[in-house]
């Protein structure tokens, strides 16, 4: 029996649906999604995702993440929207259709679905999310040297998603267009190129931080991320906890920063005391040479976890994060064991 997730909507289409595939139980509902990140988190048991042009977040990205992890996607529209057929088209979804259709009718439609096959590699670059809580803990630093580490080995991305306070544009002496903004309108456009939108470091891709933010939802600084994970390894500065838990949710790997003193470990624990799923990857960052050792223990004992990057507090390092240039090899190569298994889910 098909499991079949759907998109939360004031429409008509999506109670209607759901009251008749619990009557006929011709399928499995398993879940009805208010947040995109639901359906990712449990796409091992979705088939079928039934979605509604009119939710925002429904975009030709999103459709074709859900389709890259194997999840059917049936797209439905009101009479005659030709755009939202064209956003749905551009996607891939597998069945488009009228939501004005009889509720029976929509259930019959999606049970001709075959569930696609798990088997069939993931061409998606893999998602580093990098957090940590307020109060200078170097989260950018810690963004900017793991996209370089990242871009030693491939193709790949570093996107500014801190809309409260982007910060990279004039960390890399960068122009600030195009950024965060422009991208997500040529994501809505139909799917459109958002690697080439993005600006060029050789080969990383920067998309820095809007200053118009205002307009700019999480769930589409999403949309932009995804699409450049089509082409490669994203990085993405995901801004402070808690601001940054909608990019946080559609991630493979979190890189909590923790700043290596008594006040830092101790807002750092917190967080982590509460967190939920994969535990993340603790960066221990601005560690004194003379106490090194007593910094790991305290964040050992206060976290439970173990640092798997050491930052040392060095001039070099702190002085690259101001001169506009790259970051300094030491953080780089500091770094690099983060993106040494580039494999998703590795």
């Amino acid at each position: 029996m098909l499991r079949v997730a759907t998109i939360l909507s004031a429409r008509e289409w999506e109670p209607r649906l759901v009251a008749a595939a619990r009557e006929s139980a011709a399928v499995k509902l398993v879940l009805r999604a208010y947040l995109p990140e639901e359906v990712s988190r449990r796409a091992d048991s979705i088939d079928v995702v039934v979605a509604g042009a009119e939710t925002s977040w429904v975009t030709p990205t999103r459709v074709a993440s859900w389709r890259r992890l194997g999840i059917r996607v049936v797209g439905v529209h009101s009479r005659a929207d030709q755009p939202a057929i064209d956003r749905l088209s551009a996607g891939g979804a597998d069945l488009i259709l009228e939501e004005d259709l009889d509720a029976e009718q929509l259930v019959r439609e999606i049970r001709m679905l075959d569930p696609r096959s798990r088997d069939q590699p993931d061409a998606r670059g893999r998602v580093f999310a990098v957090t940590g809580v307020r109060g200078g803990p170097g989260r950018t630093e810690v963004a900017i040297g793991l996209a370089w580490a990242a871009a030693g080995k491939g193709e790949a991305a570093l996107v500014d998603a801190d809309l409260a306070g982007p910060s990279i544009a004039v960390r890399l002496g960068l122009p600030p267009r195009p950024d965060l903004a422009d991208c997500v309108d040529v994501a809505l456009d139909r799917g459109g190129d958002v690697v080439n939108a993005a600006q060029a470091i050789g080969r990383l891709r920067v998309v820095p931080g809007a200053l118009r933010s205002a307009g700019i939802r999480p769930e589409s600084a999403v949309d932009v991320v995804e699409a450049l994970a089509n082409a490669g390894t994203v990085v993405v500065d995901a801004g402070p906890w808690t601001e940054a838990s909608t990019v946080i949710g559609s991630a493979d790997s979190v890189i909590f920063v923790v700043e290596a003193s008594p006040v830092g470990i101790v807002r750092a624990s917190r967080i982590v005391d509460t967190w939920v799923g994969a535990p993340p990857v603790l960066v221990l960052n601005k560690v004194r040479r003379n106490r090194r050792d007593d910094m790991i223990t305290a964040l050992r004992k206060w976290s439970g976890l173990e640092p798997q990057v050491v930052i040392p507090l060095r001039m070099a390092i702190r002085t690259a994060s101001t001169s506009g240039s790259a970051p300094h090899r030491s953080l780089v190569r500091a770094l690099h064991q983060i993106v040494g298994g580039m494999s998703r889910g590795g």
